[in-house]
């Protein structure tokens, strides 16, 4: 799926991945990949945490972590779900 973050436009994609990774993000390559077999509030955090590398990349990691942490906490509470 073609996405715009900040005005670039992104590819993102679920799909297989090594087995230490569950998202990707490459900024300059401008694609963004998920582990396809995620679920639930796991798949929502790592898809914010990608999107949040692809917005903001200069962030070091643990930003990047925590802010995706809390937003899918929060948004799962809220009631927030993937259809299939």
């Amino acid at each position: 799926m073609r996405i715009r973050l900040r005005d670039k436009y992104f590819r993102l994609d679920f799909e297989r991945l090594p087995p230490n990774a569950d998202g990707l993000c490459d900024f300059h390559g401008r694609s963004i990949k998920v582990r396809k077999s995620l679920r639930g509030e796991r798949q929502l955090e790592v898809i914010i945490h990608e999107l949040l590398h692809g917005c903001h990349w200069d962030l070091d990691e643990q930003a990047i972590t925590e802010t995706a942490e809390d937003l899918a906490r929060v948004l799962w509470r809220l009631g927030y779900r993937r259809d299939p």
